[in-house]
């Protein structure tokens, strides 16, 4: 079977990848509302998480409710509607969960710091509450120390002065960490005491109270926005493979992460101008009204993006090929969230530690994916777009991908607080920030490279700006991160390793199944690179994963749902699922780095596995298209 090349409707292909900046800027949002909600609604870290878990779960449940809903019907409702209506009824959705968001931040309750002793108390480290004047922050440090950290105003001052306080802290009031000083004059000031001492601190904070939010309310809202994000994904990923030559598909989908990654890249700096008036923000300072604030403007600009959608000529992307029923793919997936749903109810009844249960769900979904691959080879009758292994393969892939591209970040934190990896002592919050960010421009850095695809260059013109827009897209992420506030001078040699990337990218000739390999292969060097070796070297090794990840999903994607027919926007819907692997393989790292025998530095084998095994599936993913006459790699190498 042979693909008919067709040329891209680049108009309609501008209008589309709105939508892909907007998941990016509103992904980036997050990273300022998370610690929000953790200061304003005294959350653990824990409680405060569970708002990223929110937002995979909505991916996995809306493309699963997708799919069941149109084989109850016994029609695919996107192939009905199309795909432009389907991203229009995405991006009400997510109207709807940004407006919910309002009530949803404005129902906290406020009580007496004195009614939470207890509470307090039972704090893990790093946790606190922040009065809801913002005026005193109680936090517990390692052992069974806690800090008092008091604004250094009028306010603040009963505190400072206060006999009950001061006679029980264990020095004086000295500037706090990271405080802000004005005119020689620090803005907040600390003191440490011992745990027996809370009582009488606690006491002495008479009149004080903190906030206590609906915070399942708050879930709910992002749920929400996500699963229209979910719909949104469904319909834009295939749209895009749509809008021209199916074998350059993931050039488009290429296109659209690199807006993607623009808009996550200054999506935190818009963000925190908007809520602090400047690019360093605090969490502490934030308020509700800043916060609705927010979520109005991007409910206006998603009803905005919906009304472009609705007035710009794109094609209506629909199919209207009979649509067959798929009862045993029914069967796989219900079973597969079933096992899931019951390894988590296990997990909260009980004492099991989180390491085995979430090998044992990561065990579920291969077997599941696996399995019904292997039953679908013998009959294909009832498995729809399941009965294709490329899209099966795919799964798994975009499960593994997301799962790692998650996960390095996730944990990138915690191992740069470590003693004796970056410095001896590890460092604080303030300074992770600029490595963290570069691993996201990582991504940025190779979208926006492998975007150039799209653009009708010359031979030469393509080799000169795949040398030179990734310098650019670097020079962004730099300045940005000089604009917080970040000292950059470490960062510069990160350019060997864009030079590393710029090598591979020549090397994969913008072939889905070679660059695939090639990254994947150098990713699992450098994660092993990053895990037998410590300090700056480290650092960039693990940084660099953002390199190799960064198109790994439009060709994982563009592969998935290659020769599907009928069946692509059914198989884009399991592809998307699949995300779920970012709410899996992260925690799964997270447990093996608390467990001492094995450490957070040497948990990163997790991603070094996971990119060996993204490396074997590019080659089974060939075999699988080669067998049924489909060799995008051959195809793009004779345009």
């Amino acid at each position: 079977m042979s693909q008919t090349k067709q040329s891209t409707n680049s108009g309609a292909l501008a209008i589309l990848v709105l939508v892909f900046f907007f998941w990016g800027f509103i992904a980036a949002s997050n990273s300022i509302f998370i610690p929000f909600c953790k200061n304003y609604f005294n959350l653990s870290q824990f409680e405060s998480q569970l708002i990223g878990t929110a937002f995979y779960g909505a991916y996995f449940i809306g493309s699963l409710f997708l799919y069941i809903f149109s084989e109850a019907r016994g029609s695919d409702i996107l192939n009905k509607i199309g795909y432009k209506k389907g991203i229009i009824v995405g991006l009400g959705i997510s109207i709807a969960g940004a407006l919910l968001m309002i009530p949803a931040v404005s129902g906290e309750t406020f009580k007496p710091i004195g009614d939470n002793i207890q509470e307090i108390k039972n704090f893990k480290t790093d946790q606190k509450f922040v009065t809801s004047d913002k005026v005193v922050v109680l936090k517990k440090e390692e052992k069974n120390s806690y800090s008092l950290i008091v604004r250094n105003d009028e306010a603040g001052k009963k505190f400072l002065n206060n006999p009950d306080i001061l006679s029980n802290i264990s020095a004086p009031f000295v500037a706090a960490r990271d405080t802000k000083i004005v005119d020689g004059v620090p803005t907040k000031l600390a003191a440490s005491f011992s745990s027996d001492k809370i009582d009488t601190i606690v006491g002495a904070l008479k009149g004080e109270t903190i906030a206590i939010g609906n915070f399942t309310f708050i879930l709910i809202a992002l749920f929400i926005i996500a699963l229209g994000f979910s719909l949104q994904q469904t319909c834009a990923q295939p749209f895009a493979i749509l809008l021209g030559d199916p074998a350059t598909g993931s050039h488009r989908l290429n296109l659209g992460g690199s807006v993607n990654s623009f808009g996550t890249t200054v999506g935190p700096i818009i963000v925190s101008l908007f809520l602090f008036g400047s690019v360093n923000a605090d969490p502490d300072d934030t308020s509700v009204s800043s916060v609705k604030s927010l979520y109005v403007i991007v409910a206006v600009v998603f009803a905005l993006v919906a009304l472009i959608f609705a007035i710009s000529k794109l094609p209506a992307g629909k199919n209207d090929e009979k649509f067959e029923k798929a009862a045993k793919a029914s069967k796989s997936l219900l079973t597969m969230t079933g096992l899931i749903i019951a390894i988590i109810i296990v997990g909260h009844f009980t004492e099991i530690s989180k390491a085995p249960l979430l090998i044992a769900t990561i065990v579920v979904v291969l077997c599941t994916l696996f399995y019904s691959n292997q039953v679908a080879l013998k009959s294909n009758e009832g498995w729809g777009a399941m009965k294709y292994p490329q899209l099966i393969f795919g799964m798994i892939g975009i499960f593994v991908y997301v799962g790692v591209e998650v996960t390095i970040d996730n944990n990138f934190g915690a191992l740069l607080k470590t003693k004796n990896y970056l410095t001896a002592s590890g460092l604080n919050e303030s300074q992770i920030s600029k490595y963290i960010s570069l691993y996201w421009g990582s991504l940025m850095i190779g979208r926006w490279t492998g975007a150039i695809s799209v653009f009708n260059l010359s031979k030469m013109g393509r080799r000169i700006a795949t040398v030179v827009v990734p310098f650019i897209a670097f020079a962004v992420v730099l300045i940005a991160n000089r604009l917080k506030g970040n000292d950059i001078s470490d960062l510069y040699a990160y350019s060997i390793c864009i030079i590393i990337a710029i090598i591979a990218f020549f090397f994969g000739q913008t072939k889905p199944v070679k660059t695939l390999l090639t990254l994947a292969t150098l990713a699992t060097i450098a994660m092993l690179t990053g895990v037998f070796t410590n300090g700056l070297l480290s650092v960039y090794c693990f940084m660099a994963g953002g390199l190799c990840c960064s198109i790994m999903w439009p060709c994982i994607f563009a592969l998935g749902v290659a020769g599907l027919g009928k069946y692509t926007s059914q198989g884009s819907a399991f592809l998307i699922m699949m995300i779920l692997g970012g709410a899996v393989i992260p925690p799964f790292q997270g447990a093996l780095g608390d467990n001492p025998s094995i450490g957070m530095h040497n948990s990163y084998l997790v991603a070094a596995v996971c990119f060996a095994f993204l490396a074997w599936l590019s080659l089974k993913l060939k075999s699988v298209l080669k067998s049924q006459g489909l060799n995008f790699d051959e195809q793009i190498g004779s345009h």
